[in-house]
């Protein structure tokens, strides 16, 4: 029913883009700041109603071998276009000769941009984001660590809960569906932080059959 009704609302919104990037086309009426406040805000929701649909989808994913480290740096420059537009640098620390993973290359995707944003909001201008592999034992490991404020440990346990935030702007589904991704791959996240120096989300993926 949930991803019934997020459908409901994603398929009209489509038609309003495409019908004002028309108007934009056509006239200048709707021209300059106020039709960029208008997109932006279709995007926030389109991005929402996609994480919703993500969130309430329970389906068995197609995945194929695939090379982690491959993946994000595909997907490193998006986090690094993100990170700019707030003063945060970035740092990636890759792992070399990574075993192949059996991997929805999508999700990966996905999961790891939530993990930066996640993140890059929680620091101040001039922090660094570091994303980086590690092969430990049987296990592979994704990393993102911030320098941030910190978890409070009153809030550990709830970060992973569908709609928590602690900022007003954050739907608050990026880490849920981050931990969702994860267990579809068979893996779990760790999470290690320190008030006032940052925090580390690790993603432990296990080698061999998945």
């Amino acid at each position: 029913m949930v991803i019934e009704m997020a459908h409901e609302i994603r398929n009209p919104l489509t038609v309003i883009k495409g019908y004002l990037q028309l108007q934009e086309k056509k006239s200048a009426c709707c021209m300059g700041e106020s039709l960029g406040i208008i997109f932006q805000e279709l995007h926030q929701i389109e991005v929402l109603v996609t994480s919703i649909i993500s969130l309430a989808n329970n389906n068995a994913v197609n995945k194929k071998p695939e090379n982690l480290n491959q993946i994000i740096e595909g997907i490193y420059p998006a986090v690094q276009r993100v990170a700019v537009k707030r003063g945060i640098m970035t740092e990636l620390r890759l792992a070399d000769n990574l075993p192949m993973l059996d991997l929805n290359a999508e999700e990966i995707e996905q999961m790891v941009l939530n993990l930066a944003q996640n993140g890059i909001e929680a620091m101040q201008a001039s922090g660094t984001l570091c994303i980086g592999t590690v092969r430990k034992s049987s296990k592979v490991i994704l990393y993102v660590r911030d320098e941030g404020h910190g978890i409070p440990p009153e809030q550990r346990t709830e970060i992973f809960a569908p709609f928590f935030s602690t900022k007003a702007s954050n739907a608050g589904l990026g880490l849920a569906i981050s931990l969702i991704i994860a267990e579809r791959h068979q893996g779990k996240i760790e999470v290690a932080s320190t008030v006032g120096v940052g925090s580390v989300f690790k993603v432990l993926f296990p080698i061999g059959k998945q």
